[in-house]
């Protein structure tokens, strides 16, 4: 994955979670208004952070290396591993934001998604 997919994946993961929470802020009944609108607030810290994250810059040069060879597969190991490493945080960080969006839900709400995957 390069920067401009990774970047369009971060906004588009975002925006759509930043959208349920205003969705179910708005059309479900009971739910925590105050609740949601903090979570969409944590989704655009993390989106912001994230896409900083998405723009770093390999520290080395050509001339560090043999060839132009051992440089690009050196450069392509590093962004792997720091794609790698970015796509971990922000998961981690989403399953904690979907945790409080379901926390934030009212009883018979929870029932009712529970009903539906059933």
């Amino acid at each position: 994955m390069n920067k401009r997919s990774t970047k369009k994946a971060i906004r588009r993961i975002c925006g759509d979670v930043a959208g349920e929470c205003i969705v179910a802020s708005h059309f479900i009944k009971g739910v925590s208004t105050e609740e949601m609108h903090k979570i969409v607030i944590k989704v655009a810290t993390l989106q912001t952070i994230s896409l900083e994250k998405v723009s770093v810059a390999y520290d080395k040069i050509p001339s560090d290396f043999g060839n132009k060879h051992e440089y690009n597969k050196e450069r392509r190991r590093y962004f792997k591993k720091a794609f790698a490493t970015l796509h971990k945080e922000v998961e981690a960080k989403l399953q904690e934001i979907v945790k409080a969006m379901n926390a934030a839900l009212p009883q018979e709400a929870k029932d009712a998604n529970k009903k539906t995957t059933e």
